[in-house]
């Protein structure tokens, strides 16, 4: 009985999908605004989950009504990422990110423009992977 357990969860282990992500959080050094995108740790761009802030407005995938949001689009390379944010029905882009990356040695950061259509543009800093 032991064996049949111990190859069932063997079995089961290959089987299912790796479910690794973590959040990157950005924001404006007022804290006017801010985005954070929970990505997928695959080797392409992979956002499982999204939200953007500025003033008292929120909005987010997992939002309800005129809050809710999709991922319009997003890509990734050694250098930058680029996400657009839409509204629900994908007809208009409610926000964009775009982010630069350098590294060097043990050293990494990320920064770069949110732009939210209707309230503003802003400079940003990120953290996470």
């Amino acid at each position: 009985m032991k064996r049949r357990l111990v190859v069932a969860s063997m079995l089961l282990a290959l089987v299912t999908p790796a479910g690794a992500t973590e959040w990157v959080f950005c924001s404006a050094a007022d804290d006017a605004a801010s985005a954070g995108i929970l990505v997928g740790m695959v080797d392409v761009l992979s956002i499982a989950q999204a939200k953007v802030e500025a003033g008292a407005k929120k909005w987010a995938t997992d939002a309800e009504g005129d809050a809710r949001i999709r991922i319009g689009q997003a890509f990734e390379d050694s250098e930058k990422i680029v996400v657009d944010f839409t509204d629900d029905g994908v007809s208009s882009i409610v926000a964009s990110l775009r982010l630069f990356k350098a590294s060097e040695g043990d050293d990494y950061v990320t920064g770069g423009t949110l732009r939210i259509t209707g309230s503003g543009a802003w400079a940003v800093t990120c953290s996470g992977p």
